[in-house]
């Protein structure tokens, strides 16, 4: 913890980070689908340093596991200083265990949210979908409590391995438009679009 303290205390303008969101998929389908993810890398918001890609099954009960691989096997791992994630859950309701991401990779996550989580809606509908509910409400939880950092617009945050401070300055320092940072708006974008070619 002292070393991850150590190493942010400053925040550059080109800091190296990486946004990961998935590729989207049907809701509505009762198939099991698989559904890829992004990891786009940026110096800051300045430019695209590399694109990285996995895949997940839909609510894959795996998914910390796999963007742990994502990372690790990927050559940009040793320049990367931080993660961002649009929200602890990704492909449906697969749950980002934040703080093993962290220690498995040695990278601090920053989860960005534009509004706060609607928890007795999310335990409900895991309570009904999984017989593992109970497992995946409890990483739910093990995340903390979102915190609002800035109140127009409004941004929320969890994180694991760095400062609610250095983090938010982190996100403005990658952030060209509204409150998410460019590298998260792009994988939302490359992942968004595929899905849209994929099923025209």
């Amino acid at each position: 913890m002292l070393e991850s303290v150590r190493q942010w205390r400053s925040v550059k303008i080109k800091t190296p980070i990486i946004g990961i969101d998935d590729g989207g998929f049907d809701r509505f389908s009762e198939e099991k689908s698989k559904v890829p993810v992004f990891g786009v890398v940026m110096k800051g918001a300045a430019y695209v340093d590399g694109i990285i890609q996995s895949q997940l099954e839909r609510d894959d009960s795996q998914t910390t596991k796999i963007l742990i691989d994502m990372i690790l096997a990927s050559s940009h791992k040793p320049q990367i200083r931080a993660i961002f994630l649009q929200g602890i859950t990704t492909a449906g309701f697969g749950i980002i265990d934040i703080h093993h991401f962290w220690r498995m990779t040695n990278i601090p996550v920053i989860v960005v949210l534009r509004k706060y989580p609607n928890y007795q809606k999310i335990q409900s509908a895991l309570e009904k979908v999984f017989d593992d509910n109970q497992v995946r409400w409890e990483t739910i939880k093990r995340a903390g409590e979102p915190i609002k950092v800035q109140k127009n617009p409004q941004i929320f945050l969890q994180t694991a391995g760095i400062s609610l401070q250095n983090a938010f300055q982190l996100i403005k320092k990658c952030t060209v438009v509204g409150t998410i940072p460019e590298a998260l708006r792009i994988a939302h974008f490359i992942g968004a679009s595929r899905f849209r070619f994929l099923n025209d």
